[in-house]
């Protein structure tokens, strides 16, 4: 997706238009809550990388249940430690909903619900 020899800045263009993560494979669209929605499918793999401000950042790779795509989405505080309490793994099922912000709050609300196969 973003192999062109001509621009040397294409991968940092195509992580910019969110076209691909940096910790995923080119075939994994990264996903984002706020305009895509809620998540149903099965877990495929976990990543996590350091960003520069932020530092570690936890990612779930899933294949979605109704296109069968894979994307990559970003695990707030709250959806790790809940995938870690579930003992969430590879091929499981998972769902995670997405709330947003309440009026008064500073961060997204999420139902995470995971099936073991």
């Amino acid at each position: 997706m973003y192999q062109d020899n001509r621009d040397k800045f294409a991968r940092l263009r195509a992580l910019q238009s969110g076209q691909t993560s940096d910790n995923t494979s080119d075939d994994v669209r990264f996903w984002s809550f706020e305009k895509d929605g809620d998540i149903l499918g099965t877990i495929k793999g976990f990543k996590s990388f350091t960003h520069p401000v932020y530092g570690d950042q936890h990612t779930v790779i899933v294949r979605l249940a109704d296109s069968d795509e894979l994307v990559s989405a970003f695990l707030t505080g709250y959806l790790q430690q809940g995938m870690e309490r579930q003992q969430a793994a590879e091929e499981d099922l998972v769902l995670i909903r997405y709330f947003g912000k309440q009026p008064g709050e500073r961060f997204n609300r999420f139902q995470l619900e995971i099936q073991k196969t």
